[in-house]
């Protein structure tokens, strides 16, 4: 919506992905926090057997996110598998799971898996935004009067790999500052007139194809999955922006033709999302942190 406004966006190809999100076909995405393995958790392939060393020698699970989120989707490529494993109950005491991560216990408990004694099933999951809409130190757009704060600010807070605290200070410290600049400027100024304002025009009467919208939409995750995911090249990234051009093509046009609804309006700001993230991934030939480019 802020790029359609033409304020300034930078820094769209860095998305952070988190390692392990909990996978289950019925579950919904939650995170299994990184500290499981900082008390010294392994991920496993399906005999059990642990694998990081082959991606970071050195740190093994302790690498990097983007570096660990990376060799779990190479190992998943490599064997086919729908996802890897946590190995918590091999490495940890039992008390110490229960005492230390009794709320991931009691959520994988939900779906069968107790972390005392079972292998944890785990994906990476796309996580954090770095980039986004560029503001200032005061969190001020390009685009006059408009402030833009948290995820969907780019404030260089994060570089290219974001470290977890760093968006504390994204959103309490930036959200403190933009609200002492807006009421800085709040004296002397008017709001709109509600007659100023164009009464609104519907441009069309009939229901949206929610089948449609959920394809679309699927498209979408879909082709940022497979072409702009965790391990980018060319091939990908060019193939990426056409389906998504063109498929932005269809939703505009559905867009203009149909009563408007919150899921088909979230349709339309998902593709172009998507085009801008490809398009930052496709301009940066250069792979760094969470923009990770094959040679």
């Amino acid at each position: 919506m802020a790029q359609r406004a033409s304020a300034r966006v930078i820094n769209c190809e860095f998305i952070q992905f988190h390692p392990t999100a909990f996978y289950h076909i019925n579950a919904p995405c939650f995170l299994i926090s990184e500290t499981v393995r900082g008390e010294g958790a392994r991920l496993v392939d399906g005999n059990g057997k642990p694998f990081m060393e082959r991606y970071d020698r050195k740190w093994k699970d302790l690498a990097p996110r983007d570096v660990v989120a990376r060799g779990i989707y190479q190992e998943m490529l490599n064997s086919g598998a729908s996802n890897v494993f946590l190995d918590l109950a091999s490495y940890i005491p039992r008390a110490k799971i229960k005492g230390h991560f009794p709320t991931i216990r009691q959520e994988c408990l939900r779906y069968g898996v107790d972390i005392t004694r079972d292998l944890a099933p785990v994906v990476p999951a796309a996580h954090y935004f770095c980039g986004g809409i560029w503001v200032d130190e005061w969190g001020r757009t390009t685009v006059d009067q408009l402030y833009a704060v948290g995820e969907v600010a780019c404030t260089g807070v994060h570089g290219a790999n974001r470290l977890a605290s760093a968006s504390l200070l994204e959103g309490l410290v930036f959200g403190d500052r933009i609200s002492r600049e807006i009421n800085k400027s709040l004296p002397g100024s008017s709001a709109p007139s509600p007659e100023d304002i164009p009464a609104w025009q519907s441009t069309g009467s009939e229901e949206p194809d929610a089948a449609l919208v959920q394809q679309d939409m699927s498209s979408i995750k879909n082709i940022m999955w497979n072409y702009v995911g965790l391990v980018r090249n060319d091939h990908r990234l060019a193939r990426a922006i056409r389906d998504l051009r063109s498929l932005e093509t269809e939703i505009e046009r559905f867009y203009r033709s149909v009563r408007l609804t919150d899921e088909l309006i979230g349709l339309r700001n998902a593709v172009r999302a998507a085009i801008i993230v490809a398009a930052a991934a496709w301009s940066n030939k250069a792979g760094m942190g969470c923009h990770y480019r094959e040679p």
